[in-house]
């Protein structure tokens, strides 16, 4: 490393620039809006490493005491936490040799040194903005799936998983598949919802990718309650497609849920070739209690506490680093942002998943009056069928009289955690 040839302009401007950089990056009309500076808490973590904190913490009443009698103990909030290190994440910018002549004809030229410094310190907000895209594709990524995963094919590092062990029996899938017209969202929302009451949760948030809600947009159920909402036939064929203000009002109205639509996608670039991905993960929706859903862990960079000689440095903001600085064979300019954090789910406890295309029972054929029922291209025995779904508890009681059709909505309103117990109960048919 050498000293960077336009060290008078960075000492001169660099405090300044990053730091508006950043304000322009994180807020202005012309940059994007970051989730994650809304929906995270920022946490300096000193070890770097982050803890992502889960628990029963319901709200427990008090009992009624008699005078002169020792007051109840009760049981604290059970704690479990899924750990990990928090990676660094940074990229880099050069200006070659060739660049550095174009730039020394305005270097001549006094008058023309705030277009200069412009295109000196472009790189920086470039820096900038692809650490906060990051963060944001490893929110949306993290917080749509329940685990965080950057594979090696979208990333010139290393690859990055964290998984933030979110309970089975908060992952449910639907009765029907919601990209079918005739499918029962609101019924299964409200499934879902008092499973949710009955942990102790008070859900009021839905959150989801725009595929999911142009689904619904166009859904019966849905504009069936919209038309009753509004004093009209929800019988009506002519009810036209909602749009996205219509379904939040279905949503606030029938179900007391605050919907928040989820749609990123990001640029990903590894041995010159760019990629897009989709930061929502494709037809999953999550309900919570809140909107603060986790921590953003940051910690300090060894630069910050050993700074190379001859490198120029600016904090950008609490975790952002930007750094200039020269090399001389052949000559460049570097310009490099790094980071050490990571967003973490806090709390996933009161997180619930659906899959709103995970209707798997209904994908088998069924022959309705005979003692088998087929289940993933599997026939079973229908008194087992019947036994594993009893054995969930998550279900009205079953028996061997009911429908196929019946045991099917049963079975896809199962969680994770339902599904693990029933498929242990299943018996083949012979």
């Amino acid at each position: 490393m050498a000293v960077s040839i336009f060290k008078d302009l960075i000492d001169e401007y660099m405090e300044g620039v990053v730091l508006a950089q950043y304000e322009k990056v994180n807020g202005s009309k012309d940059a994007p809006a970051y989730d994650h500076e809304r929906y995270l808490t920022p946490e300096y973590s000193a070890d770097m490493t982050y803890s992502s904190v889960s628990g029963n913490y319901t709200r427990i009443t008090a009992d009624f005491v008699a005078y002169d009698s020792p007051l109840p103990v009760k049981h604290r909030a059970t704690i479990k936490s899924a750990s990990g290190e928090v990676p660094k994440m940074g990229m880099k910018f050069l200006l070659n040799e060739k660049q550095m002549n174009t730039l020394r004809i305005l270097r001549r030229d006094p008058g023309r040194k705030t277009e200069l410094a412009r295109k000196v310190f472009n790189d920086s907000e470039n820096g900038i903005f692809g650490i906060k895209e990051l963060i944001e594709e490893a929110m949306y990524v993290g917080f749509s799936g329940g685990a965080m995963l950057v594979p090696e094919e979208n990333n010139t590092g290393t690859a990055v998983r964290a998984s933030y062990d979110i309970p089975k029996d908060n992952q449910f899938g639907v009765t029907t598949k919601w990209s079918d017209p005739d499918s029962k969202p609101i019924s299964d929302l409200r499934r879902i919802r008092k499973a949710a009451r009955a942990k102790g949760e008070s859900p009021n948030t839905i959150w989801m990718g725009a595929e999911t809600v142009d689904s619904l947009l166009d859904n019966n159920q849905i504009k069936s309650q919209f038309a009753w909402n509004n004093n009209f036939s929800g019988d009506n064929p002519n009810i036209p497609s909602l749009d996205e203000d219509q379904l939040r009002g279905v949503l606030a109205r029938t179900l007391g849920m605050n919907l928040i639509v989820m749609e990123r996608s990001f640029v990903h670039e590894k041995n010159g070739k760019r990629n897009v991905t989709q930061g929502w993960t494709p037809n999953m929706v999550v309900l919570t209690t809140g909107t603060n859903i986790g921590s953003l862990v940051y910690s300090t960079l060894a630069e910050e506490e050993f700074p190379v000689e001859d490198v120029q440095y600016q904090k950008a903001n609490d975790y952002i680093l930007v750094k200039n600085w020269g090399t001389t064979d052949p000559v460049s300019h570097a310009t490099g942002a790094e980071a050490i954090v990571f967003p973490v789910l806090q709390n996933v406890e009161s997180f619930f998943y659906i899959n709103a295309e995970e209707a798997d029972a209904s994908d088998d054929v069924q022959v309705e009056g005979d003692a088998v029922y087929t289940y993933k291209e599997t026939d079973y025995t229908k008194a087992s069928v019947v036994a594993g779904l009893n054995a969930t508890g998550e279900v009205p009681e079953s028996n061997v009289d009911q429908a196929d059709s019946t045991l099917t909505g049963k079975i896809n309103k199962l969680s994770e955690a339902g599904i693990e117990k029933f498929e242990a109960e299943l018996v083949e048919s012979v």
